[in-house]
């Protein structure tokens, strides 16, 4: 398949939510899901009509105005995953948070996977940023941890090899702008660059 070209893929977000987010939700439903599926169109084969091949997925929580609750306790009713988040927020960096005690949502980017086939042309960064420039228009940080996904067949955590694959993703956050947090977490905020 020829390198693809970030305008011409299609995404396909999907949030399940009832009512209107806010705080007067109980902990558990206030952050707001996403799964954002990202395709494209293969013409390699010369077919008129082309094929729709998956390039990626990204899972996401939105925390509409995340300096004006208790993100510990909304998180922790959550996953664990966003749990661990909230406390790094409120016990390591409560800085962060503090920063957007005036408003501002908070978007913690559980996972961006990108299919074999199109890793290499930092397509990841053009997938964040279109979500940024979406669903995350209102976020004022963004959160992730730059570790590999634990799964069968991947290195075992401590190992060389899963050493090496966080730096890499480290080195891979920062160079879209991510700054480091605290442990394996960055976070982004500076938004201007993006969204213009």
């Amino acid at each position: 398949m020829a390198d693809l070209v970030p305008e011409y893929l299609t995404f396909d977000y999907r949030c399940h939510f009832r009512g209107i987010p806010g705080t007067r939700h109980d902990p558990e439903d206030y952050p707001v899901f996403w799964t954002v599926k990202v395709k494209a169109t293969d013409w390699e084969n010369d077919d008129d009509e082309g094929k729709e091949v998956s390039v990626g997925e990204a899972h996401l929580y939105m925390v509409p105005d995340a300096g004006a609750i208790e993100l510990f306790l909304t998180l922790d009713a959550v996953s664990q995953e966003v749990a661990n988040v909230g406390e790094m927020l409120t016990i390591n960096r409560p800085d962060l948070i503090d920063d957007m005690a005036l408003g501002g949502d908070l978007l913690v980017l559980s996972s961006l996977r990108i299919a074999p086939t199109f890793r290499g042309n930092k397509l990841g960064h053009s997938i964040l940023k279109a979500i940024l420039c979406t669903v995350g228009r209102s976020a004022s940080k963004v959160i992730l941890e730059a570790a590999p996904v634990l799964t069968k067949g991947a290195p075992e955590e401590g190992t060389p090899e899963h050493d090496a694959a966080k730096v890499a993703l480290r080195q891979y956050w920062e160079s879209f702008g991510f700054q480091p947090a605290h442990g394996d977490y960055l976070v982004f905020d500076d938004m201007a660059d993006v969204t213009d």
